[in-house]
This record gives structure tokens, sequence and C-alpha cells, in this order.
């Protein structure tokens, strides 16, 4: 498939690789990536982040799915997201190692804990991830085995599997 009309949705739990496959899709395919958090959370205030209204996040959203290619990435599986999933051509579903997940998670906890990143985590935020991680977990595989996109669903597993995929569009 040419790079063209191409549209890619990327989901998984926090710290599965999310960001890191997009970054790699970007990169190969030479399209743009949207993490949807950046549409969802208003960062402008220096030391809060607070969620965007509706009507701001929505215009944002929908602006980017008139494009003709896009790459979006987040953990959303809410109403608002849906049409994300329809106009997607594949929806890549990330699962990885729950252990991996936790050392992932735990270390952009320290990351950003102790520099200059913006808004400062703290333990009760680090433990409240983790624990919805686990409910989140069971509401993706909810969403997967309960949806009309079972024709678009390709899990990534591995560097192998992100590699197969690549190959597939070529």
């Amino acid at each position: 498939m040419k790079n063209d009309n191409l549209k890619i949705r990327i989901i998984g739990s926090p710290g599965s690789g999310k960001t890191y496959t997009s970054n790699i899709l970007s990169k190969e395919l030479n399209i743009k990536t949207i993490d949807l958090d950046s549409i969802f959370w208003n960062t402008s205030l220096a030391n809060n982040r607070i969620k965007n209204n509706y009507i701001n996040r929505d215009f944002r959203l929908n602006s980017i799915l008139l494009n003709d290619s896009w790459i979006i990435e987040g953990v959303y599986i809410s109403p608002w997201t849906f049409h994300t999933f329809s106009e997607a051509n594949y929806i890549l579903v990330i699962k990885t190692n729950k252990w991996t997940q936790y050392y992932r998670l735990f270390k952009r906890f320290f990351i950003r804990k102790f520099t200059n990143y913006r808004p400062k985590e703290t333990l009760t935020d680090f433990k409240n991830l983790i624990s919805w991680s686990f409910q989140y977990q069971k509401d993706l595989d909810n969403f997967i085995s309960n949806n009309s996109y079972s024709n678009k669903i390709i899990t990534i597993k591995t560097s192998k599997d992100l590699n197969d995929f690549l190959k597939l569009l070529n």
C-alpha cells in the first residue's frame, strides 16, 4: 500500500511502546504522528495539566482526521475517539509483557520526578497509573474482542511483528 491515504491507529496500555512504535512508523513511512494526550490535555499551565474542553478536543481531532494520512496513538477507547478506529486502515494493538510495561512506567516516573518535566508526578500519580493500567488492559481486551474492526487489527508484540507490518506496507 502506498503511504498516500494511509491511516494507522495505535493503541495499547501505558508503557506498552505506543510512542516508540509511532515514531518508528512515522520515520519509515514519512507520515506525521499525533499523540492523543496532546489533544486530550491542556498543558499550557506551567505546573498543571487539565483536560481540554470537549469542543476544543473534538475540533482538534477532527482537523487531524481530515488529513490524507496520519498515525494516531494513545490509550483512549472512548466515544470521542471511536471515529479514529473506523477511519483507520490499520489498528495496531501494542501488547507488551506486563513486567516490561511496569519497568517503563517506573523509569518514566523517575525521569519526570527528578527532571524539569512539568507537571511533576507524585508517587500517588504513579500508584494510580499502575492501578488504572490493570483495569485498562481488561477494557482494551474487551474492546478488541467486541468491535467490528477485527479485519483491521494487527497485534504487535515484538520488533519482528513491527518489521513484518512495515513489510506488509511495501
